[in-house]
């Protein structure tokens, strides 16, 4: 009997390294899922479990809009980019329609007048009409740029769009761009939590000799 118990005992001992590992699997797999659960605060034996990114939600939606502003959306880049875009051509364009498409059609049809409405006045017409475009171009995109940098905030944007968005969206999308990585973390755990066994196995066997 005290036979069968000591080979039982070292069968489990055996074990261990296998133990150890599921341990360590197990460990980081919570810990991956605790990044996003409990969505909100639940009360375990005196303890307040909270998942991090809805505990922090606000906090990381205030920090990230400041990294974004930052480094990525700077505002006066912005307002660079706004005070270069090339509008003569849209301006050309504008000005080709609203002659030939708007105006031409009531002038002609006008008694008197429209007899003398040919396509090089039309021309001219559209030419005048994008050369004055363009002219008040300038001081427009100036008084736009300069509403622009009043009313818009990137860093207020880019947090209201992060406390107000959807954690179950954002954990969906989390999970599969790195849904490598993480599998890589619980399969580290295992291993790391494998290898201990091995060494706590191969220490009780020395101290067995």
């Amino acid at each position: 009997m005290m036979t069968n118990m000591v080979d039982l005992s070292f069968y489990l001992l055996l074990c261990t390294p296998l133990l150890t590992a599921l341990i360590g699997w197990l460990t980081n797999k919570v810990a991956i899922d605790m990044l996003f659960h409990p969505r909100k605060p639940i009360r375990i034996m005196g303890f307040h479990l909270h998942g991090l990114i809805p505990k922090r939600q606000m906090e990381l939606a205030a920090e990230a809009a400041e990294l974004i502003e930052r480094e990525l959306v700077q505002q006066h880049l912005l307002l660079q980019q706004i005070r270069g875009i090339d509008l003569d051509p849209y301006l050309n364009a504008t000005a080709k329609t609203l002659v030939w498409e708007r105006i031409a059609p009531r002038l002609r049809d006008m008694p008197l007048i429209g007899n003398f409405v040919s396509d090089k006045i039309l021309t001219s017409l559209e030419q005048l009409a994008a050369d004055e475009m363009k002219r008040e171009a300038g001081p427009l995109m100036e008084r736009i740029a300069l509403q622009f940098e009043s009313d818009f905030h990137v860093r207020d944007i880019i947090t209201r769009n992060i406390e107000s968005f959807d954690l179950d969206r954002l954990e969906a999308v989390v999970r599969s761009i790195a849904k490598r990585e993480f599998k890589t973390i619980e399969y580290m755990g295992a291993l790391l939590g494998g290898l201990v066994g091995c060494v706590q196995l191969g220490l009780f066997l020395l101290l067995r000799m």
